[in-house]
């Protein structure tokens, strides 16, 4: 009976170590926005030391349903934002890291992703107003084999209120980059 009781006692403790460490496994493991961050800090360490207020939104989403979520991120500061928008970077899963899928210019939330898409991936759309134009519109960026249209203001319009849902929203918060 004392080899059974010290073999139940064994498998009592290690069980116990498992559920103790599960916690500080999970730590080890940095979330996706943790990952981007830090990722971003690093991409964009050259603008530190001239816009350390620089601020962003992100949002995840497949884009190219291969069930990995890219990162869609508005960046705010007077090195990424212009008279006619912001910076919209969109960044795909790369091993533990991110690249870079598009550089969008002159992006205005809301971004939305559309039920539409163009060579597998989602479409896009953003408001294009500012920079003197009379009258702002909602711009489909379309995915075009490599990268999405850099500049929104020569997307096509949406002609109709398209099925999507919002991304990154006029009123979403931001974060510090630095």
């Amino acid at each position: 009976m004392g080899l059974v009781h010290d073999c139940a006692v064994t498998r009592f403790l290690s069980a116990l170590a498992a559920l103790l460490l599960l916690p500080a496994l999970a730590l080890a493991q940095p979330t996706r926005e943790q990952s981007l961050h830090h990722f971003l800090q690093t991409a964009l360490a050259d603008a530190r030391a001239e816009w350390p207020d620089t601020t962003y939104v992100s949002a995840f989403a497949d884009l190219n349903g291969d069930g990995r979520d890219e990162a869609l991120v508005s960046l705010y500061s007077g090195l990424f934002c212009g008279s006619g928008g912001c910076a919209l970077f969109i960044y795909t899963p790369a091993g533990g890291s991110w690249r870079e899928i598009a550089e969008l210019t002159i992006v205005n939330a809301p971004v939305r992703l559309l039920a539409t898409r163009s060579r597998g991936w989602r479409d896009l759309s953003v408001q294009v107003r500012g920079g003197g134009m009379e009258r702002p519109y909602e711009a489909r960026i379309r995915f075009d084999g490599r990268s999405y249209a850099e500049n929104p203001s020569l997307a096509p319009r949406v002609r109709r209120r398209a099925a999507g849902r919002v991304l990154i929203a006029d009123d979403s918060p931001s974060r510090p980059l630095f």
